[in-house]
């Protein structure tokens, strides 16, 4: 129901008048513009004016201009979008990062004894100085990241 009181709302206001304008010369010699029609016995003269808005001298240098500001907009609104494409990529990224960090801190404070790869291919348990190491890394990376 709102729907439909809305939209005959906009019908009624958006309709468009066409208004006869008249101009005449009133008994003192004053020059009158009016939407009525003067009285019989106020003018000699009278002088319906006809005014219609159509284009104007140069449109069609409008038209072109206009088509190359639409051109224009169109790029910008579409370098725009790739913008916020990437934005949305790299904050999409960090969010993982931010995770990964928020993981590797909880594994390295809360696990009493910890194993971690050494590199060749076995397994050594960490010691304080690494366990360290990597939560102030894991630190770092969350107050990158995690924002």
């Amino acid at each position: 129901m709102r729907i439909f009181a809305v939209t005959v709302i906009v019908l009624l206001l958006s309709t468009s008048t066409y208004a006869q304008i008249y101009k005449w010369v009133d008994k003192n010699g004053k020059t009158q513009y009016t939407d009525q029609p003067p009285p019989p016995d106020a003018a000699k003269e009278e002088k319906r004016l006809n005014i219609k808005s159509g284009p104007a001298a140069g449109s069609q240098d409008k038209s072109r201009s206009l088509s190359e500001e639409r051109e224009e907009f169109d790029k910008r609104r579409q370098q725009q979008r790739e913008e916020d494409a990437k934005q949305q990529a790299k904050s999409e990224e960090n969010k993982k990062k931010c995770l990964d960090a928020q993981t590797q801190l909880k594994i390295f404070t809360d696990s009493p004894r910890l194993t971690v790869p050494d590199g060749a291919g076995g397994t050594m348990y960490a010691d304080d100085d690494l366990r360290q190491r990597k939560i102030a890394d894991a630190n770092k990376a969350i107050a990158a990241y995690c924002k």
